[in-house]
């Protein structure tokens, strides 16, 4: 199995199912696990806390909901 590893603005992820907020266009620089986080984090053009929506950061660095970590 081939995983396809990305880096922008100082993160680096493994997948290309993740998003990430670039810094470069006025983002936070966060990487989250899948779209649906990334537009979560984002009211009214800009970013919140992650913590603030109950999301957790892995040791990589990857935001993505509590029970997703809790499962596996």
């Amino acid at each position: 199995m081939h995983f396809l590893r990305m880096s922008c603005c100082g993160s680096s992820w493994v997948g290309v199912e993740r998003a990430h907020c670039c810094l470069r266009t006025g983002g936070c620089g966060g990487v989250f696990d899948d779209i649906e986080l990334w537009d979560g984090h984002r009211t009214e053009g800009a970013c919140v806390d992650p913590r603030s929506l109950q999301l957790v950061q892995t040791k990589n660095g990857i935001w993505l909901r509590a029970l997703d970590r809790a499962g596996g």
